[in-house]
């Protein structure tokens, strides 16, 4: 068999060396093969074979469209949890109730309204009134008096006063006071007053 096929090639190498050239050349042809400009059309391009690289760089550009308008600001997020306040301290317990307290006297409960001739008219704590002398009185009063202030003004409830005449106080003991009244040139009187004694 061998024999056979060295005999063949030997009596027909120049016929199968012609057959391999032509065959050659004609697949070299046709892989170099220059296509004609502008002759490749959709038809002839396979969907999806064609890469952003076999583009020029003119029809690259062209692909890329203008930038959009921004877009609006987003909504804000949602605030990180706020921690937990601390526990308040305990309060501590109500005292009791301290006792009440002594109340103090009024000004308003010292009082007198004394006529001329020495008689208590009306008051308040005041016990009794008298005239000792001409424009001297004593009123006393059922309590201490001895830290408070007195002050005696003309007065009565009745008639009109339009007499000029002034008063002195003082104090004897712990609770009488002394009201003088004089006129103008200092000359004793016996006239009407109010009393009031401010603690």
């Amino acid at each position: 068999m061998l024999r056979r096929s060295a005999s063949y090639i030997a009596r027909h190498h120049v016929a199968l060396l012609a057959l391999f050239v032509a065959l050659g050349g004609t697949s070299f042809a046709a892989g170099n093969a220059v296509l004609a400009r502008n002759s490749v059309g959709t038809r002839q391009v396979i969907d999806g074979s064609l890469q952003t690289t076999d583009l020029s760089s003119k029809a690259r550009s062209a692909l890329k469209g203008k930038t959009g308008p921004r877009g609006a600001t987003g909504a804000p997020g949602a605030p990180g949890a706020t921690g937990s306040p601390g526990a308040a301290g305990a309060t501590g317990a109500t005292g009791p109730q301290g006792p009440r307290g002594t109340p103090g006297q009024s000004a308003s409960n010292l009082f007198a309204a004394v006529d001329s001739d020495g008689t208590l008219l009306k008051g308040s704590g005041a016990t009794a009134a008298a005239s000792s002398d001409v424009g001297t009185y004593r009123i006393q009063f059922n309590t201490d008096i001895t830290n408070c202030v007195y002050v005696a003004t003309a007065g009565q409830d009745t008639n009109s006063l339009f007499e000029d005449y002034h008063l002195y106080t003082s104090r004897t003991g712990t609770s009488t006071v002394n009201v003088q009244v004089f006129d103008e040139k200092n000359n004793s009187l016996d006239r009407p007053f109010f009393l009031a004694v401010i603690c």
